[in-house]
């Protein structure tokens, strides 16, 4: 039911034709009368073309809530697509936010990516056949780590760390032992006491 203060423009248009007056020709009169008198010719219709009221072009009419709820379609369709391109991983609350790339590549921010420096570590013997440096910073993966040996039975590695503190040892032939260059050393629950290494920004 419509109220008194909601108008339909379609049902105004077709209530305005119904009260529209209708008027009649000049002609109108001679007609009426030739039918009554035969001997009256009446004068010939003058007929304009026009098109019918149900065919004339309106204004296209969109209701505001109508108009609401496309907008909010939209909104909604465009943060559906920017949540699909975040992965699975989310990072924590206070990194810097990734740039997505095409594809759904992500890189990290250079402001998020931790300074880090390079740190050699060094070990002499001639008779050794293999040593890796375990620690804290590669999760005592004595794969990870591996030193390579030169002509004169020095063995050497760098590892990029961030500033911190770490703990390591040296396995030398399968062996763990302390890295007699350590500057400290910390109790460990495996008997060989473990070597510090801290590194501080430059």
């Amino acid at each position: 039911m419509v109220s008194e203060h909601e108008h339909d423009p379609f049902i105004e248009e077709i209530a305005g034709e119904l009260r529209r007056p209708v008027r009649f020709d000049s002609t109108f009169e001679s007609r009426v009368m030739a039918s009554l008198d035969p001997s009256v010719v009446p004068l010939p219709v003058e007929r304009k073309a026009s098109t019918p009221w149900i065919l004339r072009p309106r204004p296209f009419y969109v209701s505001p809530l109508a108009g609401l709820a496309v907008a909010a379609g939209l909104v909604a369709i465009i943060t559906m697509s920017v949540m699909r391109t975040v992965p699975d991983t989310q990072l924590a609350a206070n990194d810097p936010a990734p740039i997505v790339l095409p594809g759904n590549s992500t890189i990290i921010p250079v402001a998020a990516v931790p300074t880090v420096y390079a740190e050699p570590f060094t070990f002499i013997d001639s008779t050794a056949r293999s040593v890796a440096v375990v620690g804290s910073f590669n999760g005592w993966d004595s794969t990870k780590n591996v030193l390579t040996r030169s002509a004169d039975g020095v063995w050497s590695t760098t590892i990029m760390l961030a500033p911190g503190r770490y703990e390591y040892q040296l396995m030398v032939d399968g062996k763990l032992i302390a890295d007699p260059t350590a500057q400290q050393t910390a109790e460990s629950e495996f008997g060989a006491a473990n070597s510090v290494l801290i590194v501080t920004p430059r």
